[in-house]
């Protein structure tokens, strides 16, 4: 059971299902009701996607087509923060000195991107080490880290725990399901030097996420420091 605070990243891919996101904001507030403590942070999903394909049509450079991904995550955020407008801190926050102060206000802090070069999944680490927060849960569009592709390798092993070198070495070596949208080096290096620890599971199922938060199981991957 995890009643001590922690970040929640939401994989934009949950943002592309009418159905199931609903259902992750009445769990949201109910747990916050029932007295968890949480930042949030979400992925750019298909929207960031589609605008960044078509700004790549159009010759937009690297940096400006990654500020259309960090609009399309905030405009994620915006959407859960309105829905949960009577227990959520608006304007949604864009940097760390923002969600310090989001913080402070004991309101649910929710975020999408930073800038530029940064993941969603970098940033949530960033939230979790700035803010003091040792757990990190990760709804992504995966159910699990492996030891490569499922989707395209029927010998790939599901990793019910690893430790973080562990795991970079196999991304190094380009061996783990998922990039940018899972964990990429840079968020896992902020995890291992504050001692976070990041639990994987798939964004799909919702019951993964309240049994983990409320009974201390997985059916992902823990992901150790």
């Amino acid at each position: 059971m995890i009643r001590e605070s922690f970040t929640l990243k939401l994989s934009g891919h949950l943002f592309d299902s009418e159905d199931l996101l609903p259902k992750y904001v009445d769990l949201i507030r109910e747990l916050w009701k029932n007295g968890y403590r949480m930042a949030i942070v979400t992925g750019g999903g298909s929207l960031a996607r589609r605008y960044i394909e078509l700004g790549r049509k159009m010759n937009i450079n690297e940096s400006l087509l990654d500020m259309l991904g960090i609009s399309a995550s905030r405009l994620n955020a915006q959407l859960i923060a309105a829905a949960l407008s009577d227990i959520a801190y608006l304007p949604i926050p864009t940097n760390l000195d923002e969600v310090f102060r989001a913080w402070s206000t004991s309101r649910l802090v929710i975020t999408g991107g930073f800038q530029p070069g940064q993941s969603t999944a970098t940033v949530a680490l960033l939230i979790s080490e700035f803010l003091g927060i040792k757990r990190l849960i990760d709804c992504a569009n995966i159910d699990a880290v492996y030891t490569s592709d499922p989707r395209v390798d029927s010998n790939a092993r599901k990793l019910d725990k690893v430790s973080i070198s562990e795991l970079m070495a196999m991304l190094r070596s380009r061996t783990v399901a998922g990039t940018y949208d899972l964990l990429d080096p840079w968020a896992l290096s902020i995890a291992q030097r504050s001692g976070i620890t990041i639990y994987v599971i798939g964004c799909g199922k919702l019951s993964s996420l309240r049994r983990l938060i409320t009974e201390g199981t997985s059916d992902g991957t823990v992901i150790t420091p």
